[in-house]
């Protein structure tokens, strides 16, 4: 019962769509379906639905080619008259889906609308058919909805835009987009979807005038994008950063056994040199070889904690006397009890200082 219209450029596949999608669909339902569609052909269509559908031929609907001087004619649509007195006897029966190619012709924008087709416009759904009671179904085709009259247009329930995937190199490929009313845009989007050519449909009707087997070709080849070599060219680039990407990846994560066997044997050397050197501290004699323990270890300063003052951190070294200082870290290296560095020529340390019988631990400070 409402108004529906298929846009689109030419060629863009609208044409074919309301073929499959519409016209073959009403045959199968037994419809009647009048339509000047170029080139359709009754009996290639009731056998194209008969032996996809499995459905018997006299159980199917009907099509009806008229010319477009037909349409023109003041009763080729049923209406009503000023008193609301049905007119049926017209081209159109009552239950038939129409379904109008190239209707800026007839309804277009600069077109003066007959008071017969207005009335149909309106009322096409009180025209129902006398044993199915299915109502009459207009369904036009243009190019683009703004050449449609204002009276036609503002009436249209759904529309169709279809869009021919030239520009992706997929020339047998195409879009539908569903639309509620006649304006396009996202609020009144409804759905997508995305089809393929159906050789089979192209013999039930004529896609090109008089039968003629057209060929459509690009004049500008940029009009495919796989036809630019900056596309390729950044897709060269995309792919080498991908592989790169990983190959870094898998470099992390499966490192040469070689290398760790070396790292591991490389660290009980270090920790056995930092062991070799806290022993020799620890065992410095006491009395006449103080100078060669002070070529170790300072005998008067020991590290004995850290501070923070005014932002800056220090390491704090004493005396047994208590006589503190305050040195850069950037002196010291490791931390805690590893803790170790160079002042006044000495090296410092938290064992070192000279040894005392106390069994006082050294002061901390935080």
């Amino acid at each position: 019962m409402p108004i529906n219209v298929y846009t689109g450029l030419m060629r863009s596949g609208k044409s074919f769509e309301v073929v499959r999608s519409v016209i073959v669909e009403a045959i199968a339902q037994g419809r009647r379906v009048v339509t000047n569609v170029d080139g359709i052909s009754h009996e290639r269509v009731r056998d194209y639905v008969a032996a996809k559908r499995k459905f018997p031929v006299e159980q199917l609907g009907s099509v009806v080619h008229v010319t477009n001087d037909d349409v023109f004619r003041q009763d080729f649509l049923p209406f009503y008259d000023d008193v609301k007195t049905a007119h049926t006897d017209t081209v159109v029966q009552p239950g038939d889906l129409v379904c109008i190619d190239e209707a800026w012709r007839f309804w277009g924008t600069d077109c003066k609308l007959l008071k017969e087709h207005k009335s149909f416009f309106l009322e096409h759904g009180h025209f129902t058919h006398p044993e199915t009671g299915v109502a009459c179904d207009l369904v036009l085709m243009i190019q683009d909805m703004g050449t449609l009259h204002r009276f036609v247009k503002n009436v249209v329930a759904f529309s169709f835009r279809t869009h021919k995937k030239v520009s992706l190199g997929m020339s047998r490929v195409y879009s539908v987009n569903m639309f509620e009313g006649w304006k396009q845009n996202a609020k009144t989007s409804i759905g997508t979807w995305v089809r393929k050519y159906d050789p089979e449909i192209f013999p039930l009707y004529q896609s090109f005038k008089d039968g003629a087997k057209g060929t459509m070709v690009n004049v500008d080849a940029r009009q495919n994008i796989f036809n630019s070599r900056k596309l390729w060219g950044m897709a060269v680039v995309f792919a080498g950063l991908a592989g790169f990407s990983v190959w870094s990846a898998y470099s992390f994560f499966h490192q040469n056994d070689g290398d760790g066997a070396v790292s591991s044997r490389a660290m009980p050397s270090a920790n056995h040199d930092e062991a070799q050197t806290a022993s020799q501290l620890d065992q410095a004699p006491e009395g006449g070889a103080s100078g060669q323990s002070s070529a170790l270890a300072s005998t008067a300063w020991r590290i004995v904690g850290s501070v923070t003052a005014g932002g800056n951190s220090f390491v704090v070294i004493a005396t047994p006397s208590g006589r503190l200082r305050l040195e850069s870290p950037s002196l010291f290296v490791n931390a805690d009890a590893l803790q170790t560095g160079e002042v006044d020529g000495q090296h410092v340390t938290t064992w070192s200082g000279p040894e005392t019988k106390s069994s006082a631990s050294p002061v901390g400070l935080q």
